[in-house]
């Protein structure tokens, strides 16, 4: 069954969370001044439920000093890609994973403990299933921006 669209107030209580995840549902009736607390109570729980929305901290692995972030790569043959896709979903260190047009069929956004353990990762976890052609990980120096929120690291610049 396909989701219905979003209508103009989910869409507006989405680019009020995508701010600030925190605010509470009777802040974001406040602001929008055209849904009373449960309406909006409402869609968000609606909203998580069909996930299409998913509220959580995002940290900034490059400031906090832990661990490595990685995107990788991955050349898939053809066919493959959902199966190989399922199989990096169920491992924690895959915190994104999306396929894509051009040479890489997937590209997966990966958190480690060192580069000993991206390495290991990339070959058992990652190239080692069937349909893997190649793997290019590509390791994260430091990150300016996350999905809209500008990091530590930005807002250093302007300072």
């Amino acid at each position: 069954m396909q989701k219905p669209e979003l209508d103009p107030l989910d869409r507006a209580i989405v680019a009020l969370l995508e701010k600030d995840g925190r605010l509470s549902a009777t802040e974001i009736a406040q602001r929008l001044g055209t849904a009373s607390e449960r309406t909006v109570r409402n869609r968000i729980s609606a909203l998580l439920q069909t996930r299409r929305i998913a509220i959580a901290a995002i940290p900034d692995p490059t400031a906090m000093g832990d661990g490595v972030k990685a995107d990788l790569m991955i050349e898939v043959a053809p066919g493959r890609i959902d199966a190989i896709a399922a199989a990096l979903g169920e491992h924690d260190e895959v915190g994104y994973l999306a396929s894509t047009t051009g040479p890489w069929n997937l590209i997966a956004s990966v958190m480690v403990a060192d580069h000993a353990a991206l390495f290991t990762f990339c070959e058992t976890a990652v190239a080692a299933l069937p349909g893997v052609r190649k793997v290019e990980p590509r390791i994260t120096l430091k990150m300016y921006k996350v999905y809209g929120t500008r990091t530590t690291a930005l807002n250093k610049v302007e300072s």
